[in-house]
């Protein structure tokens, strides 16, 4: 039996009937013998419809108990899991099952999939949820892998990571030590449990420790609230649009008292927001920092409220180096906070985060590796740590906007505009530019109370930046298109500021 198998297999010995999933939305919950029956059930329908041992299954299921279950199921039929976004549409769906050569898929029964697979076997597994085999005429089996985890696709196309159980167990085990998660806790289940997010910080604890679940299809910010006064729930991990958007639309009744450990991950979290936030409700925002790739990374679990913007130091098994990398030169984050402050000997300079620890994946389907090296990956991200060995994110190493033949981290832009009074949030990106190649523009979400302008906004870059620095186009914006991810989706954004400069 795999090991997340035999944790699960001990709770419902222990506890068969105790309530692990919460379901509001049809005031139903599910008990550890409820998943586990499922999981059963679920085992035979693959078996039904002739899956082997590494072939892929495709899973739409979403934030529902199902998908719970049939984590468990494929790990029991030593069957590999793709889950995709539940709100994804045929399309994609199919598109991914064809890119990735899954060998069965399951997705709601109300999506019309007959034009495409025909007469092929097909099974429901529970009431909305359909089990549909898939043929290829070149088959793909990924053997030792547990699950193909998605990237996120914010700095390119997207892959898919080939992770063991083994080093599913390790990402839980680190996020359970690091943030003192406990079988007694209750979680609130927003973010898609089908991310890498979602997948170690919810899905682990409850199949590790039984930890339970007030499970949402998705965020439900009037609901929230209620919810976690009615099961007692203190931990939600979350992301930075969730915490901006109770800053501005306060719940009438206050924040919930259970609910006293909050997580952001998914995008960076502005200090400002956590500040405000601590203010508003006394109540920190811990920022958690990983990748599909290498599970958790980094995990502020201090009640310090300060303006470093820190996503916290090494989580419990995991080594963090920074790497010597060709790159622009990119301000340290205290020099960009304070620009005459000489750098203490005891701060490193920024540097590509490389990480090892037992949770990094062994690669990608297609068989790459890159960024897969010294035993460890090689993020994106450029970092730097403090004296506290605290690490800050300075940049990405794919995001350089190259200005008449010189290299701008927009991310350091955007550092210098969320200290700018009556800016709620800002991105940066890069567009075309006849005479320099590329150009800056900062896309501002402002506050309406706020008188924010143009020239305003170049002013006080003025002050701030290099001249060639200083974003060439502003663009105002009500809100910043997100991903499913809760991540700023940049195509979206691209499109639009490209829009924007046609007018």
């Amino acid at each position: 039996m795999s090991q997340i198998l035999s944790r699960f297999a001990e709770i419902c010995r222990r506890e068969p009937t105790r309530p692990i999933l919460h379901l509001p939305a049809v005031a139903a919950a599910w008990s550890a013998g409820d998943v586990w029956d499922a999981h059963r059930r679920y085992a035979d329908r693959l078996a039904s419809i002739g899956l082997g041992p590494g072939q892929l299954v495709l899973s739409a299921a979403g934030n529902s108990p199902a998908s719970v279950a049939l984590l468990l199921a494929c790990l029991a039929a030593d069957v590999p899991i793709m889950p995709v976004d539940a709100g994804a549409t045929m399309p994609e769906i199919l598109a991914f099952a064809d890119r990735f050569a899954a060998a069965a898929m399951i997705v709601p029964a109300a999506l019309d999939v007959q034009p495409r697979v025909g007469r092929l076997p097909a099974v429901d597994l529970d009431p909305g949820l359909r089990l549909t085999r898939l043929h290829h005429r070149d088959p793909r089996g990924y053997p030792g892998a547990a699950i193909l985890k998605l990237t996120s696709g914010s700095t390119g196309p997207v892959k898919a990571t080939l992770t063991t159980e083994a080093q599913m167990v390790a990402d839980g085990d680190h996020i359970v030590a690091a943030m003192g998660i406990d079988a007694s806790d209750t979680q609130i289940a927003s973010i898609p449990i089908s991310h890498a997010y979602g997948l170690g910080s919810l899905m682990m604890p409850l199949l590790m420790l039984g930890t339970a679940c007030v499970l949402r299809d998705s965020f439900v910010p009037h609901q929230l609230p209620a919810d976690a006064r009615r099961f007692g729930a203190r931990i939600f991990p979350g992301v930075p649009f969730m915490f901006e958007y109770f800053l501005a639309n306060p719940p009438e009744d206050g924040w919930p008292r259970p609910l006293q450990f909050l997580i952001s991950a998914g995008a960076p979290l502005a200090s400002a927001t956590m500040r405000a936030f601590h203010e508003r409700y006394g109540v920190k925002i811990h920022s958690l920092y990983g990748a599909s790739e290498t599970g958790a990374i980094a995990f502020d679990g201090s009640d310090e409220v300060d303006d470093t913007g820190v996503v916290g130091t090494a989580m419990p098994g995991v080594t963090i180096a920074l790497r010597d990398d060709p790159q622009p030169e990119i301000a340290h984050p205290q020099s960009i906070r304070n620009p005459h402050s000489a750098l203490r000997n005891s701060a490193s300079l920024p540097g590509r985060i490389h990480v090892q620890s037992d949770a990094v994946a062994d690669g990608y389907s297609d068989g790459t590796r890159d960024g897969f090296v010294d035993g460890g990956f090689l993020t994106g991200d450029y970092g730097a740590m403090d004296d506290r060995q605290r690490l800050t994110l300075v940049g990405r190493a794919s995001s350089f906007v190259n200005v008449a033949g010189r290299k701008v981290q927009p991310e350091e832009v955007e550092r210098i505009l969320r200290d700018m009074p009556g800016i709620r949030d800002v991105r940066v990106v890069a567009a075309p530019d006849p005479r320099r190649g590329q150009q800056i523009v900062a896309c501002i979400v402002a506050d309406p109370a706020a008188s924010v302008g143009v020239l305003d906004v170049r002013r006080f870059c003025g002050a701030r930046l290099a001249s060639y620095k200083i974003p060439r186009n502003i663009v105002f914006l009500d809100t910043l298109p997100l991903t499913p991810r809760g991540k700023v989706d940049r195509a979206a954004l691209d499109d639009l500021v490209r829009h924007r400069l046609r007018l």
